[in-house]
């Protein structure tokens, strides 16, 4: 066994400033006090290391946080949203705002304001409409913004970062899985407290004691048949709930992990790096490796052959502004085809755009004649394929009316069309915020589409052309996969349908109301609250 050095010394741990005290803006720029006064040193890399003292909010935090994401499993991710899942997110929203609002160096600006209000109209949906497309997509746009809402707001930032796509990666990626100290967090809570020591023991030995409990019963069960008592009482409803909250409640503590870790590393910044505009600028500055002559040789080809398509097939490109179909083509095909072809080239385009801007070599911020002009070129582009892929939809939908798929297309394609334009702007004003931009514009369109109900004015859209004699016919089955926001506009054309279709029409609300009776989630929704007092049997 070799003889242990006396000069190499673990140094004596620092103490942790106090809970009234703001910490560091950046730990990795604090100079260590040990390396300083030459000796050396110990580190242990990758372990976050345990504060001496939690502040009473961290703890109260830390005993909040396994709920919280409890709920977030149970009415967002398992269940169909609806008020519960409202409930949640207001809830984790509130609990962040009052824990950042005890951090004496966090300030509320208007712009944090704004996005909370976003944030806090969004959840809504969840109690008004029955529609799993869109309050899909809006749980998507919470469960990302909510931590990222954090992470702007402890940012001490007014406007948004430029480098957007980096500030994302920290909200939500990197502050969420560095430092995990909620449990730390509740076991310094508890262990001052005899009877709340006792008390976790107790529940361990429980938990330990489960299986072999099992085992026990099953033995018994094989001896004696009366056993089955107990297993009838297992069986029951209560304790079958009871489980599966259990099981619930241990598969939500990952979900609180993240969501403590958000809330601790924004607010105290230990042992974390956080995101400077300079480590933007040298990042983007390392990636400009390459000559703009060997680029824009590139893009030349690829303009060229773009030229030469809009060119040769400007009738079959073009005929949905006249109105007409090609040769050959029916609606649906003509609607059809190209699409997911479009939505290639649009990715390709925007990668094009990208590798121009970010591997181009130059000085600053400064961008040449040509590579504004040829990004330009390709946003041009791709505005017109758009366009074109624009009006085959709309001629589409004037012959054969409207459905979810056509109106989220449209919708999609809509949304494209205005991040080029973005892009566009950008080349000729450096100084556009594109983030900024692309956030906001996705947030209202979202917003508006959400809020307006797509199914209910889809099956408006198409009873009214049909009445109107625009739409040559309509057939129940455009009906079966709405969900309960139009099933209100029914009662208005009952003869309409049964003139179509009376049994596939009642058999289907039936149908309706027992798949809705069965799941209570689903009548947590104020559609489907509606449909269930109207159509009763």
């Amino acid at each position: 066994m070799t003889e242990q050095n006396p000069d190499l010394r673990i140094p004596e741990p620092v103490p942790d400033p106090k809970p009234d005290e703001a910490p560091a803006p950046d730990a990795a720029a604090t100079p260590d006090p040990a390396a300083q006064s030459g000796k050396q040193t110990f580190v242990y890399a990758g372990l976050p290391r345990i504060p001496a003292h939690f502040t009473r909010a961290q703890k109260l935090l830390a005993f909040c946080c396994p709920l919280a994401g409890f709920g977030v499993l149970r009415y967002m991710i398992l269940h169909a949203l609806g008020l519960p899942a409202t409930l949640v997110c207001w809830g984790v929203l509130t609990l962040g705002i009052l824990f950042l609002k005890r951090t004496p160096r966090i300030r509320f600006n208007w712009s944090h304001r704004c996005m909370a209000a976003v944030l806090y109209l969004f959840p809504l949906l969840f109690c008004i409409s029955d529609n799993k497309t869109m309050t899909g997509l809006c749980a998507l746009y919470e469960l990302a913004g909510i931590p990222f809402f954090f992470y702007h707001v402890a940012s001490g930032e007014a406007a948004l970062p430029r480098c957007l796509p980096l500030a994302l990666y920290k909200a939500l990626l990197d502050y969420p899985g560095q430092n995990n100290l909620m449990f730390p967090a509740i076991r310094q809570c508890l262990q001052k407290r005899k009877l709340s020591r006792n008390a976790l023991y107790v529940l361990g030995g429980l938990l330990l004691g489960l299986p072999l409990s099992l085992l026990v019963y099953a033995l018994l069960l094989s001896v004696d048949q009366n056993m089955g008592i107990l297993t009838d009482w297992i069986r029951a409803d209560w304790y079958r709930n009871l489980m599966i909250y259990l099981v619930q409640l241990l598969l939500g503590l990952p979900i609180g992990m993240f969501l403590y870790n958000s809330l601790y590393n924004n607010a105290t910044r230990r042992n974390i790096r956080s995101l400077r505009q300079s480590d933007c600028t040298r990042i983007l500055e390392g990636m400009r490796i390459a000559p703009g002559m060997l680029l824009y040789a590139i893009m030349t080809p690829v303009c060229f052959v773009y030229a030469v398509y809009i060119g040769l097939q400007a009738s079959y490109l073009f005929s949905g502004f006249a109105g007409t179909l090609p040769e050959g083509f029916s609606y649906a095909g003509y609607a059809r085809s190209g699409f997911f072809e479009l939505c290639f080239l649009s990715v390709l385009n925007f990668l094009l755009i990208a590798l121009l801007f970010l591997t181009c070599r130059r000085q600053g911020d400064a961008r040449s004649l040509p590579l504004r002009i040829y990004s330009g070129i390709l946003c041009v582009i791709t505005l017109l394929l758009i366009a074109t892929s624009e009006s085959k939809m709309c001629l589409y939908i004037s012959e054969m009316g409207l459905t979810p798929k056509r109106v989220y297309t449209a919708w999609f394609m809509l949304f494209l069309a205005l991040v080029f334009l973005m892009l566009l702007l950008r080349q000729f004003r450096p100084r556009f915020h594109l983030a900024r931009g692309v956030l906001v514009t996705g947030t209202l369109m979202l917003g508006l589409l959400a809020f307006s109900l797509p199914d209910a004015w889809i099956a408006s859209y198409n009873l009214n052309a049909y009445k109107a004699g625009k739409l040559p016919h309509l057939h129940i089955s455009d009906f079966v996969d709405l969900s309960d926001d139009a099933y209100l506009l029914y009662p208005d054309h009952r003869q309409q349908f049964e003139d179509m279709s009376p049994s596939v029409y009642e058999i289907h609300l039936t149908r309706r109301w027992e798949k809705d009776a069965k799941d209570p989630f689903r009548q947590y929704n104020y559609a489907t609250w509606r449909f269930m007092k109207r159509y009763q049997p």
